[in-house]
């Protein structure tokens, strides 16, 4: 739902093989090891199928299928692992044994459940797919399944996927959970900094995919996968130091998918989600979760997501990427089931009539991140709509946001008085002038915060003034009696307004405090 640039996701449409469903790789770390190390020789990472086949090919779908089959015609071990394990089309036997060292290693890996012979032929039972030094797994399959898809397909990387990972907060864990794992994504990444990773999945499937997954990435010590739906495969007083979820977050009508029905109109399974992770969360912990959630007519979508952090104990930053009306968020959803006119209408009136009967209007989407007090405070609630500024930022501004929130919930107006505030390297002053009898007048201006979550707002010219003496050296008090003095009033005439301002630049991260313990990074 929320697009965001990846590695290449290896995700070209085609038909689903004859076979899928009838096997899945084995998980033993033995072999895993041993097809990690033919693949690794075979040059079978990002890196070099990047050199071997351009640019991200996943917009073409389909059609991406010929165009690799064209650029892999060397015969090379990497041309035939990629046409086999990307392009998903049936290689001769011959070449696939030169690429695995022997006819002997190519039925070891049929026994293993990663191709399937048909006399000379032969074909992947999954794609792989690359992140970074990450080998991912996952089932073929069209990039948005049909009614033809099995309920249990494992998905590999999707758009919310790779947003979810790049947004993460990664510091050191001890435990992290990835409630959801699908192909086992997060968790492989989870598994960079924390001893000890707990995937779960309500789809069996998924559960073996992932540990799959791990073995495959040297990482079967580290992720446990477990079975079962959201936190009950837990033990009674498990907490972890980290929750990541990628949900199953369509709001809507119950649908076959297991990776796609969210549920209710309340919420849903977001909102179980959030309702039932502080319970889970270590002091400290961090939850963080892409979310679908409606909207009714006549309600505020800050108010519902209020109601959904009550009495958390948790910090909580909800961003609102994007509303769609539930038409259009319908037609984006049931596309992926239509097999005909007809019955993609009817299943449109079932839409349309669920939706009626709950008042829900509108489907926000966005990103959910919470932490775990420390305190018996109920902790601060932030809902901010973010329209730009999103596909630069990355977990460690996330993780800054809250760190510079700590800051101001501790600092009184005195004290911020008293502070000295620094311009963001990443700030740039943009704006933006109209043509006016022959001359251009400056209509609005706004500051731009580089990889930051948002950007820094409007800004007038006594704002910019300031904004541009902010060195890290000089007291906001003087800043501010300098610009009282300019307008001919006292410190107390602009006070009010100027440090409502300021806290809200410092909020964005256009200005951060100097002095402070421990002052936000600067990205």
């Amino acid at each position: 739902m929320l697009t965001a640039p990846g590695r290449r996701a290896a995700r070209m449409d085609r038909g689903l093989p004859a076979q899928w469903g009838a096997v899945l790789p084995t998980a033993d770390p033995d072999a895993a090891a041993r097809i990690r190390a033919t693949l690794d020789a075979a040059g079978y990472g990002a890196e070099r199928i990047d050199e071997l086949i351009g640019a991200d090919l996943t917009p073409l779908g389909h059609r991406a299928v010929p165009v690799v089959v064209r650029r892999t015609a060397g015969g090379s071990p990497l041309d035939t692992l990629v046409r086999l394990f990307q392009a998903g089309v049936a290689v001769p036997r011959a070449g696939v044994d030169a690429a695995l060292g022997g006819g002997a290693a190519t039925d070891v890996w049929a026994r293993w459940g990663l191709l399937t012979l048909d006399g000379d032929s032969v074909r992947a039972t999954v794609q792989l797919g690359c992140h970074g030094d990450l080998l991912v797994a996952s089932d073929w399959g069209p990039a948005t399944p049909s009614v033809s898809t099995p309920p249990d397909y494992v998905m590999g990387f999707s758009p919310s996927t790779l947003t979810l990972a790049r947004l993460t907060v990664r510091r050191p864990s001890g435990s992290t959970l990835d409630l959801g794992t699908g192909s086992g994504l997060q968790a492989l990444l989870a598994a960079a900094h924390s001893r000890h990773v707990v995937a779960t999945d309500v789809n069996p499937r998924a559960v073996r995919m992932a540990a799959f997954n791990a073995a495959l990435n040297g990482l079967h010590g580290v992720i446990e996968t477990r079975q079962g739906d959201l936190f009950a495969p837990l033990a009674g007083g498990e907490v972890f130091d980290s929750i990541v979820s990628n949900p199953p977050f369509v709001v809507g009508p119950p649908t076959r998918h297991l990776f796609m029905s969210g549920g209710g109109g309340d919420g849903g399974i977001c909102r179980t989600i959030v309702r039932a992770a502080p319970r889970r969360l270590a002091e400290g912990g961090w939850c963080q979760l892409l979310a679908n959630w409606p909207v009714a007519a006549d309600g505020d979508w800050r108010e519902r997501m209020a109601d959904w952090f009550e009495g958390s104990g948790c910090d909580v930053w909800v961003i609102r990427r994007e509303r769609q009306p539930v038409d259009e968020y319908a037609a984006l959803w049931i596309e992926t089931e239509r097999d005909d006119p007809g019955e993609y209408a009817r299943r449109f009136d079932e839409w349309m009539r669920w939706y009626r009967a709950r008042g829900v209007e509108a489907v926000d989407y966005g990103l959910v991140t919470m932490r775990r007090r420390g305190d018996a405070a109920p902790g601060r609630l932030r809902c901010d709509d973010v329209h730009g500024g999103w596909d630069e930022a990355g977990g460690a501004e996330v993780a800054a946001a809250f760190e510079r929130h700590d800051w101001l919930e501790r600092t009184g107006d005195a004290a911020l008085l008293a502070a000295r505030l620094r311009v963001a390297e990443s700030v740039r002053l943009r704006r933006e002038l109209l043509a006016v009898r022959g001359e251009w007048v400056e209509v609005a201006a706004q500051l731009h915060v580089g990889g930051a979550v948002g950007d820094g707002g409007g800004i007038d010219p006594h704002g910019e003034l300031v904004v541009a003496r902010c060195d890290g050296a000089t007291p906001l008090r003087e800043l501010l009696d300098d610009l009282a003095g300019a307008l001919g009033t006292d410190l107390a005439g602009v006070a009010p307004a100027a440090l409502q301002a300021v806290r809200r630049l410092v909020e964005r991260g256009a200005l951060l405090p100097e002095d402070a313990r421990q002052a936000p990074p600067d990205r």
